[in-house]
């Protein structure tokens, strides 16, 4: 009985035990969670006071960075450099000695000074400015409205030539307006505006048509005498010593290349009033014709040991004056040879491109300076020694690729002049319809 009783206590004793034991575990626990809770609530307070440190800081720095880059005394001084910059701009493009326009990116017409108002016939300028009207509405002009839209979208400046008609002011009482050759260049300014630089023309126009009407003049007034001379020559070869009469035939040969010039002069001449020379049509086989043109300039190609190299897909015809397309194949070859240093070779090629014929000459000379590209074909145009790579001076009267680009122009076609990108030699390029 009393060993039951003793094993009832020590079980009621252990059953005391281990809920004592589970009870301050448990306890224990619950210590330890809050202690780590408020650990991590400490922590994150400590996290926000230090970011808001930083904040405040941050702030702090930017607002004095703020008054220190912003002070409005640097401010007011920063408005009056940009006001007198604009004062000063607008003194330059009003005292320009040409024409200035400036259109926004809805092609408003912004900036114009008085030189282009008058070449362009605006009236009341400061009234229309400040209405910022579209360039069409206050200038009829497609030409400087095209060129504005080309300089906009291309993102880079241009070039056009032509003739300005000004519109009548008052259809109900047309007076009749002059009109004027312009040149215009653009620029290509930020947020899609873009400037136009005007150039009136007229004086060079006039200065120009001035010189070809007293070259037709000249012209004219040479034939009579040159006729005579020819016919004092010819007189004279059948009555001179056998010994002398090879220089009667150089004297003879020089009066037809004169003789051929000033006829020359006088088509020029003709073609500049509206009157075109009547072309003598018929069908030719372009490598005799080379040939033929070679053939008459060999004796001068041989003094500098030049040769023809000649190119050709076949047998190329093609419907044409023989006499003028001679006449532009020698003069371009004979510039090639003259502008070739020795010991090398001239190149022809001819090919047939649609309803084209194409022909190309290539010499290895010094080339084209690239300002002179545009005004190679301009009458008595030539190119300053000192623009060439060797410094000597091309010669000529300026007149043979100017008469070239005239038949070429008769027959229809085109001409170019280039450098070519091996040789660095003049490269002549003449499309030519195959048939008229």
């Amino acid at each position: 009985m009393e060993l039951l009783w003793l094993t009832v206590g020590i079980v009621i004793g252990a059953i005391a035990t281990s809920a004592c034991w589970f009870s301050w575990s448990y306890a224990k626990r619950l210590r330890d969670r809050k202690s780590r809770q408020r650990s991590r609530h400490v922590s994150k307070i400590k996290s926000i006071r230090s970011f808001q440190s930083w904040a405040y800081g941050l702030q702090r720095d930017i607002k004095q960075k703020y008054r220190q880059k912003f002070d409005p005394k640097e401010i007011l001084i920063t408005e009056q450099e940009q006001l007198q910059k604009q004062m000063l701009w607008e003194t330059i493009v009003e005292s320009a000695p040409i024409g200035y326009l400036q259109v926004d990116q809805d092609n408003r017409l912004t900036v114009c000074n008085q030189r282009a108002a008058q070449m362009m016939g605006i009236n009341n300028l400061q009234q229309g400015l400040q209405r910022k009207p579209f360039l069409l509405q206050i200038i009829r002009s497609y030409e400087l409205d095209a060129l504005v839209e080309q300089t906009r979208s291309q993102m880079q400046g241009a070039q056009i030539d032509w003739v300005f008609h000004p519109a009548i002011p008052d259809p109900a009482d047309p007076v009749p307006q002059t009109s004027k050759p312009i040149r215009a260049h653009s620029i290509y300014c930020p947020n899609r505006q873009v400037g136009i630089f005007l150039e009136d023309r007229q004086e060079a126009v006039l200065i120009a048509q001035q010189r070809d009407r007293w070259t037709s003049d000249v012209a004219h007034e040479l034939k009579t005498p040159l006729t005579s001379i020819r016919l004092v020559a010819e007189t004279i070869e059948t009555r001179v010593d056998p010994s002398a009469k090879i220089w009667v035939e150089r004297l003879l040969n020089e009066i037809e290349r004169i003789t051929n010039l000033v006829n020359d002069l006088l088509e020029l001449g003709q073609m500049d009033v509206g009157i075109t020379p009547c072309l003598h049509k018929s069908e030719i086989d372009l490598e005799n014709l080379i040939k033929a043109v070679w053939t008459n300039l060999e004796p001068i190609a041989n003094r500098k040991k030049i040769s023809l190299n000649y190119h050709s897909d076949g047998q190329i015809r093609l419907h044409g004056d023989e006499s003028r397309l001679y006449r532009l194949l020698l003069n371009i070859i004979d510039n090639s040879i003259k502008h070739s240093p020795t010991l090398q070779s001239i190149t022809v090629a001819v090919a047939a491109i649609d309803d084209f014929v194409q022909i190309e000459t290539i010499d290895a000379g010094d080339g084209f300076p690239e300002e002179a590209l545009p005004h190679i074909f301009d009458r008595f145009y030539r190119i300053d020694p000192s623009r060439t790579r060797s410094g000597l001076d091309r010669g000529g009267s300026g007149l043979g690729l100017a008469i070239a680009s005239q038949i070429v122009q008769l027959h229809e076609g085109t001409i170019s002049a280039h450098n070519h990108p091996e040789t660095g030699g003049a490269w002549i390029i003449i499309k030519l319809p195959k048939h008229l």
